[in-house]
């Protein structure tokens, strides 16, 4: 999704002047190790929830709805402060990104009750949408190469950090007799790094006193069909990323990895695949690289269904690398299909929908997950994201045919 935020500001010629003029490398620096940073956060609870469950008596219901807290953040925060950073700047809005993430971050490692995680993982959500947006406004504006070069090295701060955040919590918390706490501070730790060169950094483009915070939302009629593929193919990937963030170490147990850091290396090793191909799809025509993503996504939940059944590890291994490059291919595509139909300067607002889209599909999908699980299991689960994902594809080549044509891709 973070890949789409990379694509919502177009360079005038006044702002690529400004940017030759002031050297860019503070601001490239503390934007994308912000980015980095964020992401290891937004994941560090991941391979924790067992622990939540176990000490305090959690159902994987309110598992869900702890997820689904952030994703609910994000898309106020993205409602209502959309203009935050071209009101009051870049480099400004980034600094209270990471303010509010280390005070997130703080509230979590001081929960000792599911309010307070909850709580924490609401704040989570609003550091992180404050950061995405920003950020990569940020990276494409000022990145010497370009703005392609911005939205790349953007995507890869995001998928980086989404691969290593599950790990690294997952070891922190087999290492220390305070596995609830020692992760959120040990991650809290890094966020100087980013302060450090935000603070010594200026902005790259002026700030816009007459933004407004508040921008409304209006997906233009002539674009619905083509954004309904786009759509169908970006709740492909958000689907994959809401169960195994949410129910990951479920996942991880139904073939006997029992431990936070089994469960963390199950979850990295999906987002370590959704960050490999990124450098590799962004050349591939959308409609291909939709194609084949969706196609992998659910190839992937049915070796992960059967790995789950028969307790097969190499499966489930194998299962969650597939998921994880269709889920990155399919970002990818229905990205670019995006910016593809958008009208000319209107692709914030288009691209704003767009995320809302994978974020109402994240919340929603963590508090169906936990309900089935605790309705039936987590094999119900994931023969649901199957199916769900064979639907999927079929739409998505349906609709493709149908409404895309080869010259309306830029």
């Amino acid at each position: 999704m973070n890949a789409a935020l990379a694509a919502q500001e177009i360079q005038s010629p006044v702002k690529m002047a400004v940017r030759i003029l002031r050297p860019p490398w503070p601001l490239l620096l503390g934007t994308s190790s912000l980015l980095f940073v964020m992401m290891i956060a937004s994941f560090t609870p991941t391979p924790l929830y067992p622990l939540y469950q176990e000490q305090w008596g959690l159902v994987e219901g309110q598992i869900g709805l702890a997820f689904s807290a952030y994703s609910v953040s994000v898309i106020l925060t993205l409602l209502f402060l959309g203009g935050m950073s071209d009101r009051f700047g870049r480099r400004d809005t980034l600094i209270i990104a990471t303010l509010i993430l280390g005070v997130a971050l703080i509230i979590l490692s001081c929960a000792t009750a599911f309010p307070g995680l909850l709580l924490g993982r609401f704040v989570q959500g609003i550091g992180a949408a404050l950061a995405s947006g920003a950020g990569a406004a940020t990276l494409m504006e000022s990145h010497p190469g370009g703005l392609a070069r911005g939205s790349l090295f953007n995507t890869f701060s995001v998928a980086v950090g989404l691969a290593i955040g599950p790990l690294l919590a997952g070891s922190l918390a087999a290492g220390t007799a305070y596995p609830l706490v020692v992760p959120y501070l040990i991650v809290g730790l890094l966020l100087p790094l980013p302060l450090f060169f935000l603070i010594r950094a200026k902005d790259a483009v002026p700030k816009r006193r007459d933004a407004s915070l508040f921008r409304p939302i209006r997906l233009p009629r002539h674009i619905w069909a083509a954004f309904s593929v786009a759509a169908a193919a970006l709740i492909g990937p958000n689907i994959c990323l809401a169960i195994y963030g949410s129910f990951g170490s479920n996942i991880a147990a139904s073939v006997g990895w029992n431990t936070e850091a089994l469960s963390g290396l199950l979850v990295s090793l999906v987002l370590l695949m959704f960050a490999a191909v990124q450098p590799f799809s962004r050349n591939l025509h959308p409609k291909v690289s939709m194609f084949i993503g969706i196609g992998f996504n659910v190839a992937g939940w049915v070796i992960v269904s059967v790995a789950a059944i028969e307790d097969v590890v190499l499966l489930m291994v194998l299962g969650s690398m597939i998921l994880g490059g269709g889920a990155g291919l399919c970002l990818m595509g229905s990205a670019t299909l995006v910016g593809s139909v958008a009208p000319a300067g209107r692709s914030a607002e288009i691209y704003s929908v767009f995320l809302i889209v994978g974020f109402i599909t994240l919340g929603t999908t963590a508090l169906t997950a936990g309900s089935i699980i605790d309705l039936l299991s987590i094999n119900a689960v994931l023969g649901s994201a199957s199916v769900s994902c064979f639907l999927l594809a079929i739409y998505v080549i349906y609709g493709s045919r149908r409404w895309l044509t080869v010259n309306r891709f830029k």
